[in-house]
């Protein structure tokens, strides 16, 4: 966006702090506002007809949620709940859809971006149905590396904020079957892990294995 654009979304708001676990909107809700991430990590989840929760994705700052909900003015498909502490912007919806009428060049955007996380959706839901599981999670975890640092220069470490339940929902496994994936993409030295978070600390070695290719062996450097 444009200066001018961006300054006409942030006057239609106001910024309010969420702490770690908050929900910011709940599945089922009234499309009252959006938001706009300016600190912080916000988990997407949604529950299934059986009760099961699924996470779909994670944003972080300068990202958008929950915008669609108030453009179709159903209700929310997808619970947003804050990860660590989080900083928004929030927009009532009357507010945002008059940005949107004033400035059609931010509505593109935002049709933009829709259309931008749906194919990431799609290609998710793809990579988690391989056959051989580690070349399987590490298509997961490069999809969702891409959807975190779309903008990055692919050589960078990328830190994933979901916790190893949420890991398995996404590439459709047990948990226990994740840790066994995880210990051997660690023995690789292509990721390290800690509480709430993946790190890909290789991301050329996981786009080998992801592309099922034996991924380049680790260059341990010895000070």
């Amino acid at each position: 966006m444009t200066q001018p654009e961006r300054a006409a979304l942030t006057s239609a708001g106001y910024v309010k702090v969420w702490r770690p676990g908050q929900i910011l909107a709940m599945q089922g809700s009234p499309p009252a506002s959006m938001f706009v991430v300016l600190r912080g990590w916000v988990k997407i989840s949604a529950t299934n007809y059986r009760g099961d929760d699924a996470p779909l994705a994670a944003r972080g700052p300068a990202e958008i949620v929950g915008e669609l909900a108030p453009i179709s003015g159903l209700p929310r498909a997808a619970t947003m709940s804050a990860i660590d502490e989080v900083h928004t912007l929030v927009v009532a919806r009357e507010k945002f859809l008059g940005v949107l009428r004033a400035w059609p060049r931010i509505a593109e955007e935002f049709l933009r971006s829709a259309a931008i996380r749906l194919q990431e959706s799609d290609r998710l839901r793809l990579e988690s149905g391989g056959p051989d599981f580690p070349q399987r999670l590490a298509a997961v975890l490069l999809e969702l590396s891409l959807q975190h640092s779309p903008d990055g220069d692919g050589n960078k470490q990328v830190d994933l904020h979901f916790n190893q339940g949420e890991l398995a929902s996404f590439a459709r496994v047990s948990r226990s079957t994740l840790v066994r994936g995880l210990d051997e993409l660690r023995k690789l030295g292509i990721v390290r892990t800690a509480r709430q978070r993946v790190t890909i600390v290789r991301p050329h070695a996981l786009r080998e294995l992801a592309a099922g290719r034996p991924p380049s062996p680790r260059e341990d450097r010895f000070d």
